[in-house]
């Protein structure tokens, strides 16, 4: 494999994976001395037939790649199956110890080591790792150390293999980490994209932003294309949620967490990233852009949400770290094969940097629900108390300090305005916006509000302010202030100068606390500058519905992928398992729960305890007592078996 991409024999591997149908995975790792051994090859024929896949690998370099019979393949050169299987579950069968490059990669496998009379002496390590141990009563070496170990099962011999398959599968459905050879993910077909963050790195809370936002419309717009959208993140351990109509998967593989240097994260998570999807998915969307450094999986598009790198971090000494500091974003771009934008900015930005960037990419602006977002009667009417609107996530980027610093100015001069707060945000920057509430009694309000509550915030305003700092695209929150019929003062950060005239619609202010407090005297003092920008807010908004976006992304989804590609447009269930308590024997529990994850359901397991992060993966999840969920479950069970 290079550094970039699977190479065509990989990518023959994926195909054939594609066209199989099974519920599991078996490799069969064959050491560099030895031979297939018939009873094993007889026996994973019944395992193919039972409906798992089965890869005999060996160890030759030809790399030739063989479909010997339904859902058996041969790979002549094994270990290019490493990057394909690195980030999945699967069964690792061998009789012998295993090469390095196997014990580094899939976490979540589970070991199966089946002992031979050649193999004594040859296998102690592999068979104090193993999960499994299978041997035949001819193997009279240490027939009495299999017999005892309460891993090991007996095979007969001269039996139908069926009945040995039935045996090893009830063993690892005693096995909770055999379930998670079940939960791998089925992304045929599907739209995956890649992000930061949805949820948090746990995967326990929502951040509610404009990103975030966008992503769940986008997942309507793929839905009309009978198209699946499947969100990747950034995680802390392989949790996945189901939130409104997708799934949320976090990108955590052996060991790779969201901690420690970002750039060595974000490479970490690329490559995950890229070897669970290459070759599998109908379309790749890298949300941001940037995502796609160093390897875009194919086909894709890059999104860019605004130039989120114009930040206080930005003091280069000479070029040569300048482009050390934006080369990610640079490489990124050019790994792209489209790149959408919400605003002119990072067009304007790219092009500067690389002419052939600002050509391909595509302006889709932002936009707003114009049925959701409208005035409240009689808006442009004057009132005794003018409410000034802060709808943004609490934190400095956004201008939080911005308004801190000059909100008690003008709550003092104009004793007939208040402040609402409605956004999230960490506990230092909520701590400071109470402080204000407490000094100012009534005259401020802090009340987060979730999404569908946002109209209502903005009808009970008359301004909002919009005084971001950095890292902003055509914000989703000046639109909805726009189409409500709020008078607008935002900063020229981003793209925000795309949505504001400045004295046609609204303000647009240089980013200092002295700017923003003029712009708010200006329209407290002058009612006819107010009811003009709030009536030409409702006018330009128009330019930004939410249909009009729909449509233009349609056409580049559409002119994306094939129509001919199969589809399912059958969404599997949530299933959530609550314990009344852990069970001592889990082969009743396993059996329901494989059944479960064999049909593709996504399965929760609620315990009375705290759950062992390493037992959750895919679509197997175990949740501690009180782990939220985002949307309902199509069917609770109460287990008490």
């Amino acid at each position: 494999m290079t550094d970039k991409q699977f190479n065509a024999g990989m990518m023959d591997i994926v195909k054939l994976m594609n066209d199989c149908k099974y519920k599991a995975i078996i490799l069969y790792l064959i050491s560099d001395e030895g031979q297939p051994e018939p009873d094993l090859i007889k026996l994973l024929t019944e395992f193919a037939a039972t409906g798992y896949l089965c890869f005999i690998c060996q160890p030759s370099a030809l790399g030739s790649i063989e479909l010997i019979d339904e859902n058996m393949i041969l790979i002549n050169h094994g270990l290019s199956l490493v990057p394909i299987m690195s980030s999945l579950s699967a069964v690792v069968l061998t009789t012998r110890n295993i090469h390095s490059d196997w014990k580094e990669i899939m976490p979540h496998k589970l070991i199966w080591f089946h002992a031979e009379a050649s193999s004594a002496g040859q296998a102690d390590e592999i068979y104090s790792q193993a999960d499994l141990i299978s041997y035949f009563q001819s193997v009279p070496a240490d027939i009495e150390k299999y017999h005892s170990d309460n891993r090991g099962v007996q095979l007969g011999t001269g039996l139908h293999n069926k009945i040995n398959v039935n045996l090893l599968e009830k063993k690892i459905c005693s096995l909770p980490r055999g379930w998670l050879l079940y939960a791998n993910l089925d992304l045929l077909n599907k739209v995956a994209v890649m992000t930061a963050t949805f949820l948090d790195f746990k995967g326990e809370f929502f951040y509610s932003g404009g990103a975030e936002r966008y992503l769940l419309d986008l997942a309507d717009v793929c839905t009309q294309l009978h198209r699946e959208m499947v969100v990747f993140q950034y995680g802390d351990y392989p949790w996945m949620r189901h939130f409104g109509n997708i799934n949320i998967v976090s990108l955590s593989r052996r060991g790779v967490t969201a901690d420690g240097w970002i750039l060595k994260c974000a490479r970490d998570f690329n490559r995950i990233f890229y070897e669970l999807v290459q070759g599998r998915t109908a379309l790749n969307i890298y949300s941001a852009f940037f995502e796609a450094w160093p390897a875009a999986a194919l086909p894709n598009i890059g999104i860019s949400h605004g130039v989120s790198w114009d930040n206080p971090y930005n003091d280069f000494e000479n070029a040569v770290e300048f482009w050390v500091m934006n080369g990610r974003y640079i490489e990124g771009a050019r790994a792209c094969e489209e790149l959408i934008s919400v605003d002119t900015n990072t067009a304007n930005w790219l092009q500067t940097v690389d002419f052939a960037l600002g050509q391909k990419t595509k302006l889709i602006a932002n936009y707003v629900n114009l049925n959701a977002f409208k005035p409240r009667e009689n808006y442009l009417l004057h009132r005794y108390k003018t409410v000034i609107l802060y709808p943004r996530q609490l934190y400095s980027a956004r201008g939080l300090y911005l308004v801190l610093e000059i909100m008690d100015e003008i709550l003092e001069k104009y004793p007939e305005t208040e402040f609402h707060f409605v956004g999230r945000g960490g506990e230092e920057d909520i701590a400071q916006v109470l402080d204000k509430q407490v000094k100012w009694g009534k005259r401020v309000k802090y009340c987060p509000l979730g999404m569908d509550e946002m109209p209502q915030a903005y009808q009970a305003a008359d301004i909002a302010l919009i005084p971001s700092m950095h890292s902003e695209g055509t914000s989703l929150s000046c639109l909805e202030a726009m189409a409500c019929g709020n008078a607008v003062i935002a900063t020229r950060i981003g793209g925000l100068s795309d949505l504001i005239i400045n004295d046609y619609n609204g303000s647009l202010i240089d980013p200092r606390p002295e700017d923003l407090k003029q712009a708010i005297v200006n329209l407290l003092e002058n009612s006819g500058q107010m009811k003009l920008y709030k009536a030409r807010s409702c006018e330009v908004a128009q330019a930004f519905s939410r249909e009009k976006w729909q449509k233009h992304w349609l056409s580049v989804l559409e002119n994306k992928m094939e129509e001919t590609q199969f589809y399912n447009n059958d969404r599997s269930r949530v299933i959530e398992i609550k314990l009344e308590k852990c069970p001592d024997d889990f082969r009743k529990l396993g059996k329901c729960i494989t059944s479960l994850l064999a049909g593709g359901d996504l399965v929760y397991i609620r315990s009375d305890r705290d759950p062992d992060p390493a037992l959750s993966f895919a679509r197997l999840q175990w949740l501690a007592p009180d782990a939220p969920l985002f949307a309902a479950c199509d069917l609770t069970i109460e287990w008490q078996g």
